[in-house]
């Protein structure tokens, strides 16, 4: 399809500002310390305005293919899939992307690997950009291998490793140095990479194609051709379930994010609210179109196992990961964890939307839920780094009071965090109540009753973390010299305005959404849409149940960690199976200790086989060409050139070979 050359250019723009800023603010960061934030903030400004219009300029359409031929391999040719999807995930990158870099220009302008630090983040958007705008695997597979590098690069910020960097405790609690925890996070999402990938391959052979659309398009014949096989569509589901699972922190892949925090605010405000963990999501609605062509066209069963996976997984991980964040000690760990937990709630979406005839609606749900969570979680991420740095401690038992210092964060948090709870009309009631109405819908009724409680949990979490951190007295030293500029004050605000408006305005903007979405899911699946888009089964009563969930943990949270009546060492003392409850809670539920083991007890089968491998390197790069050499040259020494020595030894080898064929040797 011939394609509006303007378009072209916005592509290129969006995706190789941002790469451009990668090299730039490396090498003029040695020049002028101001040219790295304003090379980074420039591109991703400009990556912003292109991804904008072709929104605009696309959003009546189903989905605009871009093909491209690069220099290296004029033979393969690449693709990028323009849709409603790809399209609102580039302005939500550019845009949290843009305001997060801001908010970096005034908070990390003392910090160390001050270049560094630009050109990581500016190559962290290029290649989520490249990523969600990817048209065929192998382009997705480039920018998903990109994020992870970034993600790896950024959480080791702090390499040199200073104990006053490192994360966990308080003591006697384990404490995690920057550099081991990128590696983690590497470590982690590489077992679910190299699952997805050869998940990938499976498609590969079986539709000998990896362009999205192209497969999409013939998926009935592969898939069936994939399915007379027993077992083998039940494995590729399995397989590229994994991939989305460990990039967005998911059980049992989850132990990651929690240590992600060694890396600066900025870093993890990008990471959980337009990058890295939002990438899962967005890869996994990317093979939705797979599954459900199995399932509702094939009738195949097998399918149905990879929106099983995703939705049991993302379910069981929002009910623990809500239950850790209400005993954590660190402030950006309390946060972490709640992002485990609200992509839970998408990934029980996207689980939910597959297992329904329709899945629009609640793949809208998923992605408005999506950006509402970006909007809230970056800002209070960036509220988080500056009671951080105002407070000179990671945790929130060391804080309290800040409300009369930083006022204007206090206000933004209280939005935020209400937003983040699920308060209409706030921007966090929406998606997830649409996504609690899809579970009920599609039969998912433990993954529904999961969801359904971590309401309570997400309340409280929410509101001791604010307790802890604004009301009561002062309980520990203000670092001296903690002001930051006024960028790092006003764009949290800004996030919690935006916030606001997105909750306001979502009864307009959902039914916005879905009609795209959904035009362009008929497209992709070859379908007209059979269901009405209304989810009907939540209803008042489900409401009222969420509501009164959210009051509850919202009021017991209130009373313990704002008011302070009754005391929480108070009802802790008193009550040892609430003590033990904390304690297993805080040790992750043994699940960061099991991981730990396994690791270990990898090392110790690496090592008598490193040396087996050690040996046999010994024997054939060292021994064999030894020998190979004393062989030559002891056939050297009888190569004397002479006539009529060679006729000695032609004469000797044809008397011997006589002798041996009479004696039948030969």
């Amino acid at each position: 399809m011939a394609v509006p050359l303007p378009t072209a250019h916005l592509v290129a723009s969006c995706i190789l500002a941002p790469a451009l800023a990668t090299v730039l603010a490396a090498l003029l960061g040695r020049i002028h310390e101001k040219a790295p934030p304003a090379v980074a903030i420039s591109a991703c400004s400009i990556s912003l305005v292109s991804s904008a219009l072709l929104l605009t300029s696309l959003w009546g359409s189903s989905y605009l293919e871009l093909e491209a031929s690069p220099l290296w391999a004029p033979g393969m040719p690449l693709f990028i899939l323009l849709d409603p999807l790809s399209l609102l995930m580039a302005v939500l990158v550019s845009l949290i992307g843009l305001l997060i870099l801001l908010y970096s220009a005034d908070y990390m302008r003392h910090e160390p690997g001050w270049p560094r630090f630009w050109s990581l983040m500016s190559l962290f958007l290029a290649s989520m950009l490249l990523l969600v705008l990817a048209g065929d695997l192998i382009t997705m597979l480039v920018g998903w291998k990109l994020v992870g590098f970034c993600s790896y690069a950024l959480i080791s910020h702090y390499y040199t490793d200073e104990p006053e960097r490192w994360v966990g405790g308080p003591p006697p609690e384990p404490m995690y140095s920057p550099s081991h925890c990128g590696l983690k996070a590497l470590f982690t999402t590489t077992v679910g990479d190299v699952l997805m990938f050869s998940g990938i391959f499976l498609i590969y052979a079986y539709a000998g194609t990896l362009r999205l659309t192209a497969i999409y398009a013939s998926a009935k014949a592969w898939l069936a051709a994939l399915a007379s096989t027993p077992g083998m569509l039940a494995l590729t589901a399995t397989l590229l379930a994994a991939g989305p699972l460990s990039k967005s922190a998911q059980f049992p892949f989850q132990e990651w994010l929690p240590e992600a925090m060694a890396g600066p605010t900025p870093v993890s405000a990008l990471i959980h609210a337009a990058t890295m963990v939002k990438a899962g999501v967005f890869v996994a609605a990317r093979f939705l179109p797979i599954f459900y062509i199995g399932l509702h066209e094939l009738g195949a069963w097998e399918a149905s196992i990879f929106f099983l996976i995703v939705a049991y997984s993302g379910a069981l991980t929002a009910i623990l990961a809500a239950a850790e964040g209400c005993v954590s000690s660190e402030l950006k760990k309390i946060l972490a964890y709640s992002t485990m937990s609200q992509l839970g709630y998408m990934m029980l979406g996207l689980g939910a939307a597959g297992l329904m005839p329709d899945p629009a609606p609640a793949l809208t749900a998923t992605f408005y839920h999506l950006a509402a969570h970006a909007a809230f979680k970056s800002a209070l991420f960036m509220v988080a780094g500056l009671a951080i740095h105002l407070a000179g401690s990671i945790y929130v038992e060391q804080m309290g009071g800040l409300r009369r210092e930083i006022g204007l964060a206090w206000a933004s948090s209280l939005v935020l965090g209400l937003s983040l709870i699920g308060l209409p009309p706030l921007s966090g009631f929406w998606g997830k109540e649409e996504i609690l109405s899809a579970c009920l819908a599609s039969g998912l009724m433990l993954p529904f009753l999961l969801a359904l409680l971590t309401v309570f949990l997400t309340a409280f979490y929410t509101i001791r973390m604010l307790g802890l951190v604004f009301h009561g007295p002062a309980r520990g030293e203000r670092h001296a010299g903690a002001s930051l500029g006024h960028l790092a004050s006003f764009t949290p605000a800004l996030l919690a305005i935006i916030s606001v408006v997105i909750g306001l305005l979502a009864p307009i903007i959902m039914p916005g959404l879905e009609e795209p979405l959904g035009s362009v899911l008929n497209s992709y699946l070859g379908t007209k849409s059979t269901a009405s888009s209304a989810l009907t089964s939540w209803h008042l009563p489900g409401t009222l149940a969420s509501l009164s969930l959210l009051a509850a943990g919202a009021l017991l949270a209130f009373s313990l960690y704002v008011r302070g009546r009754p005391r929480p060492e108070g009802i802790l003392a008193t009550r040892p199976y609430l003590r033990r409850l904390r304690g297993v809670l805080r040790g992750r539920l043994g699940l960061n200790s099991i991981y730990y083991a396994i690791s270990g007890l990898m090392l110790r089968i690496r090592r008598p086989a490193r040396a087996v491998e050690a040996g046999i390197d010994t024997a054939w790069n060292l021994q064999l060409p030894k020998a190979m050499k004393a062989l030559a040259s002891a056939l050297r020494k009888i190569q004397t050139g002479h006539l009529g020595l060679n006729m000695v030894y032609l004469l000797a080898f044809l008397t011997a070979a006589i002798v041996l064929a009479i004696l039948g040797v030969i």
